[in-house]
């Protein structure tokens, strides 16, 4: 006697094989573009710590209550709602910061410097009109609904020292 081999339909085989696959590709799909939002770096504002032409990934699903002191966003400009900036989370709402000698203080406390990390190299072409060489701020108090943000590169970078506050409203996702 031999044993008789029952065929599959093609149609459950294709439903075996594509299903799994359809599912997949939908989900990546959605991560790609819900989730994970691909940057490309395009200038030096947070260097060393995002380098001018790498990838990033940054994440928009983030609660706006778990932000946190040195978290580093995207937000887009109170100047221009078409174009963004990136840069790191120095203040919450209440906050009173001030920078004075290049050490950012928050609350009267001086922040830990290794939150900005240092670049390699220390030449710096020309410090930008309107900075000083010692990066001094006044205190500012911090209003509600509203971070303060400074890049890396301060030399170089734009961030609350001249757009003033960003809304938490501007921030739409954060480093993954």
């Amino acid at each position: 006697m031999s044993k008789t081999k029952s065929k599959v339909p093609l149609k459950t085989k294709l439903i075996s094989i594509l299903l799994p696959m359809g599912i997949g590709l939908g989900l990546s799909l959605y991560v790609k573009y819900k989730v994970l939002l691909p940057v490309s770096i395009t200038n030096v504002y947070m260097e060393p710590t995002l380098k001018q032409g790498d990838t990033k990934y940054f994440s928009k699903w983030f609660r706006k209550d778990n932000l946190g002191i040195g978290d580093v966003v995207i937000c887009h400009s109170p100047s221009d709602p078409n174009s963004y900036f990136i840069a790191r989370i120095i203040g919450k709402p209440g906050d009173s910061i001030s920078i004075q000698k290049r050490f950012v203080f928050r609350n009267g406390t001086i922040l830990d410097p290794t939150l900005f990390p240092e670049p390699a190299t220390q030449n710096i072409p020309l410090i930008p009109q309107g900075k000083t060489e010692h990066d001094d701020m006044n205190p500012i108090t911090v209003p509600e609904k509203t971070f303060f943000l400074l890049a890396d590169n301060r030399e170089m970078g734009v961030d609350s020292r001249i757009l003033g506050p960003i809304q938490e409203s501007q921030i739409f996702a954060v480093l993954w």
